[in-house]
């Protein structure tokens, strides 16, 4: 077997066990995400199985209750509970959303995991490069411990900027999810004076609970988008994000901001702006990120260009051309 024969067979297999090698990784944290959003499953049905509970003794007659309806405490009370039933609602749905979508990515990796016969892959490589060394021993001593670095050091760049291409990628779609995430809120916003209008009471806080849960099916969108990107930079490395929130177990925590307190809180409106607010910021940071990635991207294709050249001018060299020609 000719040389570039032997060398294209190599790259095509080492290609391959470092893309299994970056998704055992990706699916390695998957897993830990699934663990991390049960638990919040978990919790949020124990505290939503409290508050409906704390719910039902107000409904239930006694002459305390009675006594608060007089005074109109009851009524308070009710909100109060329905606003802490429906925040504990829209964190569960949200956990349960997220649970589902990475069961989704985790199915994915392991059908792309599946595709790759790793230890075929890797008893074929291992073969081949056996064959490299042996033909370059043969034929071109003096410089098969150079030409294997740079071979070595281009494929590790190659690698890198296919890396880099999908996390710019992921965080383009993330920028769009959060675009639309900010037109929800923006439309909640314009609903947020009900209370105002309306002088409060279940009715008003019936039309804010609807208009927040609509808003939230775009947060979650924005929430699974980021958390996607937090992924794909788990290979790029000195990449710095400051507005996402990540908490030990790798999880973007960006809704549980917005759902705190969003009905409760003495100005739904003040809430819902602070919370558009705070998704600029990570816009900003997301497209900040991106930025780096580019120039990480510009970087790692001029280093790929330089060992190309540094390659092809050993390979082209007068006394090896015949041996090296394609």
């Amino acid at each position: 077997m000719e040389w570039q024969q032997l060398h294209q067979l190599s790259e095509e297999y080492q290609l391959q066990l470092l893309e299994a090698d970056k998704l055992h990784k990706k699916n390695e944290n998957v897993e830990k995400l699934l663990s991390h959003a049960k638990r919040e499953i978990d919790r949020h049905q124990l505290d939503l199985q409290n508050a409906r509970q704390q719910l039902n003794k107000l409904e239930n007659f006694s002459f305390i209750n009675l006594f608060r309806g007089w005074s109109g405490k009851k009524d308070q009370l009710m909100e109060q509970n329905l606003d802490r039933v429906a925040v504990i609602e829209l964190k569960l749905t949200e956990a349960q959303l997220t649970y589902e979508d990475l069961q989704d990515d985790r199915v994915d990796l392991i059908h792309k995991l599946n595709a790759i016969n790793e230890s075929y892959v890797g008893q074929q490589l291992n073969q081949i490069n056996d064959q490299k060394q042996q033909w370059l021993q043969k034929h071109a001593a003096h410089i098969a411990a150079e030409l294997t670095a740079i071979i070595d050091q281009e494929l590790l760049c190659r690698q890198l900027i296919k890396e880099i291409k999908e996390a710019i990628e992921a965080g383009k779609h993330a920028l769009t999810k959060l675009t639309d995430a900010g037109y929800a809120l923006n439309d909640a916003k314009s609903y947020s004076t009900w209370d105002t209008f309306l002088g409060g009471g279940f009715m008003a806080t019936m039309m804010k609970h609807d208009k927040l849960k609509e808003s939230n099916n775009y947060l979650h969108g924005a929430q699974i988008a980021l958390q996607r990107f937090q992924n794909e930079l788990l290979d790029v490395k000195e990449i710095r994000q400051d507005a996402l929130l990540i908490d030990t177990d790798g999880f973007v925590m960006f809704t549980d901001y917005f759902f705190d307190n969003i009905f409760t809180d003495w100005s739904i409106h003040s809430k819902i702006t602070t919370s558009m607010n705070q998704i600029s910021r990570v816009q900003d940071d997301v497209a900040n990120t991106i930025s780096e990635l580019e120039q990480k991207l510009d970087i790692a294709s001029r280093k790929e260009a330089a060992l190309i050249k540094q390659k092809e001018a050993i390979l082209n060299a007068d006394d090896l051309s015949l041996f090296f020609q394609k």
